[in-house]
């Protein structure tokens, strides 16, 4: 059997005007992926009947149709009626759906209204699955050969469904390849330059093989992946080509898994037993933000002084005034002063700092915005770097963040 064409239809005007992003459709590709599924396109609709059958008509050349939205129990819900229209067929009372929805509302204290008796009411066609996270239905139906299948655009319980019901029917269907990937994490270099780094390992992959590179901020994913009926040979392949891509940029490698290099940050320091603080100017508490959202962070963070306005950076950390009013705020004497400054007041192994103007005023000759100065302190002594982020303020304090923990994690490595 040779591979089968999956498509994605998301339904909603909210995803269309932007109000709710959709992140089905991502999700949904990566787990069909990670089953041995490849995913040929996704398409994104509003609620009207028309765009509906439109959508439905455009993939009649595929095997499997997977559609998510317009299954509530409101009036811009006008899937299951476009559903009937499609397929030739008729709503009618379903027992098991209205169980489902009754013990549903039961379990949450709730008195179920007329409108939601509603959901009960599915296409005669359609062969019902449960919904055990919530009241839409999930329906599946054929139509010359090709499988459609109705999913809530709720994404908790889409993915709930997926995971228990559906997933394991898709298996059961459709002959699934071997799929294997690796993630490789990297920072301190930017994407065209990594690119022409490891060109030639590149031109010579296995035709099975890919490479994706996935930049984001400071950083570039490179995902490597492929498809081979003999998983071995698969697995092996990707090993040993693993293996070369490693040595070709270990200098920039902080991650081999989907992992935020705060994370990577966090295993060292617990390795070996070190901790930290951050004090934050220009970063306003993002560096101490997103460390603290890891589980088990109070163990090697010791607390963070967001120091924004001037004179808290003498008051809080001892930053002396003249210092400042000799070098200015955004300075590499203020910011390893600032680092020096919590490292002492919280007795941590490593203090980080920053300091700098994220705009998108403020700016002057000398340090325009985007200019930031980074410092880490530790017994050894201070060490700082002057960088720019550009001019986008989130873009900014992000980076900054990214290269904050880049370069603690440096001193980690040689700590």
């Amino acid at each position: 059997m040779g591979k089968i064409i999956i498509k994605i239809i998301s339904i909603g005007d909210e995803l269309l005007i932007g109000q709710v992003i959709n992140t089905n459709a991502a999700w949904l590709g990566e787990h069909l992926s990670d089953a041995g599924f490849q995913l040929d396109s996704t398409l994104t609709i509003g609620d009207s009947e028309k765009a509906i059958l439109d959508a439905f008509n455009a993939c009649m050349d595929a095997d499997l149709v997977l559609v998510t939205g317009g299954l509530g129990p409101t009036a811009d819900d006008i899937t299951k009626p476009t559903v009937c229209k499609f397929f030739g067929t008729e709503l009618e009372f379903c027992q098991a759906a209205y169980d489902n929805v009754v013990s549903l509302f039961k379990r949450r204290g709730f008195q179920m209204s007329e409108r939601n008796r509603g959901q009960a009411y599915l296409p005669k066609a359609c062969q019902y699955i449960p919904n055990t996270y919530g009241t839409a239905p999930c329906m599946w139906l054929e139509k010359k050969g090709v499988v459609f299948v109705f999913m809530p655009g709720v994404p908790y319980e889409m993915k709930g469904i997926f995971n228990d019901e559906l997933l394991p029917r898709i298996k059961a269907r459709f002959q699934s390849v071997p799929y294997e990937k690796r993630v490789i994490m990297t920072t301190g270099i930017g994407e065209s330059f990594l690119a022409d780094k490891i060109k030639d390992w590149e031109d010579n992959l296995p035709e099975f093989l890919s490479l994706a590179y996935l930049p984001q901020y400071g950083m570039v994913r490179l995902r490597l992946s492929g498809r081979h009926e003999d998983a071995e040979l698969l697995h092996s392949t990707l090993d040993e080509e693993e293996g070369k891509l490693k040595q070709l940029i270990s200098e920039y490698i902080f991650a081999t898994q989907d992992q935020p290099i705060e994370r990577a940050v966090f295993d060292l320091l617990i390795n070996k037993g070190k901790t930290f603080a951050s004090a934050e100017s220009c970063t306003g508490g993002n560096i101490a933000h997103v460390f603290t959202l890891i589980p088990g962070s109070s163990e090697v963070f010791k607390g963070t002084a967001v120091t924004y306005a001037t004179p808290m950076k003498t008051k809080v950390l001892g930053v002396p005034t003249e210092t400042i009013e000799r070098y200015g705020v955004v300075s590499q004497q203020v910011v390893e002063g600032m680092a020096k400054g919590v490292h002492d007041l919280m007795e941590a192994d490593f203090g980080v700092a920053t300091t700098g103007v994220a705009g998108p005023s403020g700016g002057t000759e000398e340090n325009p915005v985007g200019t930031v100065w980074i410092g880490v302190a530790s017994a050894h002594g201070v060490v700082s770097q002057r960088f720019n982020f550009g001019k986008d303020r989130e873009n900014v304090i992000n980076r900054a963040t990214i290269m904050a923990y880049e370069m603690l994690r440096q001193q980690l490595i040689t700590d």
